[in-house]
């Protein structure tokens, strides 16, 4: 048929509903996204007996950070969930509803909480006694990703309900590795798997956030540190893992290599010896910030800390909703009312016994909270943990010591605007 010959009206009428069939399409599509824009149900802890696994699922939002199975829906919204959302803004999905200049920003910052740990498999992937002592005081497994699993306020009991969930049961059976230690060792260098892997050389001290080694290739950043195979899985575990690691996480990065039974126990039996501790010395008072000799003023804070990282956590108190784990309350902790996305929210300061504290809300010590929060973290990645002060960024790098002497030096001058 000639289209030339028909009437320009049903040609217009056709174009018509081409484009609104595309355009549903796009809507349906991106549901999701432009959800962003709307007010969010607080994912705030409600409950303060958690009864069931699910409760305690729920309660420590394990689905802000990771796709729970068996939580429906699949995974928090975007607005509520850190990854999803950093994966829509890689792939382009955001790029038509929002300005060019936000987009590129956004994308040029993304460097953690891109992709986290599959739940569904854990139970053949971890021990149970590791998981509860893990989820109660988490240490880095990855020395290359950057973020870690939050300091959540997590005891005991709870964190056995979080193993239910995700069905981790397994631990030791008693018996012993009965490979070739040597043997092991020989394979672990042919097959250069410290390309990906540490085996208790990580880096000391960790890298700061934003640093360059957060930016390398995937595979290494994903790797685990081997030192911890010993205490995170069972013999039964690291010898299916070699074996078959696609059959039991599809999609990792870690090559399927063609070993024989022999050399699985000869690696398993390696990579259960154990790694000699290195020493650290507590961090938690080994800096103390600079005070900077020229007046700091709050947008530089902004671009470099508060606009760039801690709103994330800490949103503006004027959204509807959801305004992150540290202003509404999550992982276990209840809402202190901290907004940290504007600069009359910092200098408000946290909610406690019904009254804003302001700045600087000082320690005994005379350190102002805020900048005692962002030296905690540095300690923490050490694993020594100060009751009274958690670190930031909460699960993720410390900040460099040059912005902890920005922001500090912000606040003992003022916090001027």
């Amino acid at each position: 048929m000639d289209l030339r010959s028909l009437p320009l009206a049903y040609l217009a009428g056709a174009a018509f509903l081409v484009a609104t069939a595309a355009g549903g399409f796009v809507l349906v599509r991106d549901a999701d996204v432009l959800a962003l824009r709307l007010p969010t149900k607080v994912l705030a802890p409600t409950k303060r007996a958690l009864e069931s696994p699910r409760d305690a699922v729920e309660h420590f939002q394990c689905n802000r950070c990771h796709v729970v199975p068996g939580i429906e829906p699949a995974s928090a919204p975007l607005s509520e969930n850190c990854v999803t959302c950093h994966q829509a803004i890689t792939a382009g999905r955001l790029d038509l509803w929002y300005k060019e200049i936000e987009v590129q920003r956004w994308k040029g910052n993304l460097t953690h909480l891109v992709r986290t740990p599959d739940l569904g498999s854990l139970g053949l992937r971890v021990k149970r006694s590791w998981l509860i002592a893990w989820l109660q005081a988490p240490h880095v497994v990855r020395p290359l990703y950057g973020a870690t699993m939050p300091r959540m306020k997590v005891g005991p009991r709870d964190a056995g309900l979080i193993a239910d969930f995700l069905s981790v049961t397994e631990e030791e059976s008693g018996e012993p590795a009965r490979g070739d230690v040597e043997a092991g060792r020989a394979l672990y260098e042919k097959n250069a798997c410290a390309s990906c892997h540490f085996h208790g050389d990580a880096p000391l001290p960790a890298p700061r956030y934003g640093a360059p080694e957060f930016r390398v290739a995937s595979a290494r950043r994903r790797a685990p540190d081997l030192r911890y195979v010993r205490g995170r899985m069972s013999l039964a575990q690291t010898r299916s893992w070699l074996s078959a690691p696609h059959s039991i996480l599809p999609d990792t990065e870690m090559p399927t290599f063609s070993f024989s039974p022999k050399e699985v126990e000869d690696l398993v039996t390696f990579l259960r010896e154990p790694v000699p501790e290195v020493a650290v010395e507590p961090r938690p008072n080994a800096y103390k910030p600079r005070l900077l000799e020229r007046e700091v003023h709050y947008p530089e804070v902004a671009r470099k800390l508060s606009r760039h990282l801690c709103f994330h956590c800490h949103s503006d108190s004027r959204r509807a909703g959801d305004q992150g784990p540290g202003n509404s309350g999550g992982f276990g902790y209840d809402g202190v009312s901290l907004d940290l996305a504007t600069r009359a929210g910092i200098v408000r300061g946290i909610k406690r016994d019904g009254h804003f504290r302001g700045l600087p809300d000082r320690l005994e010590d005379g350190t102002p909270r805020l900048v005692a929060s962002l030296l905690a973290r540095h300690a923490e990645l050490d694993g020594h943990f100060q009751p009274a002060v958690l670190g930031m960024p909460l699960g993720l790098p410390p900040i460099p010591e040059e912005d902890i002497d920005l922001i500090s030096t912000w606040i003992e001058q003022g916090a001027p605007e």
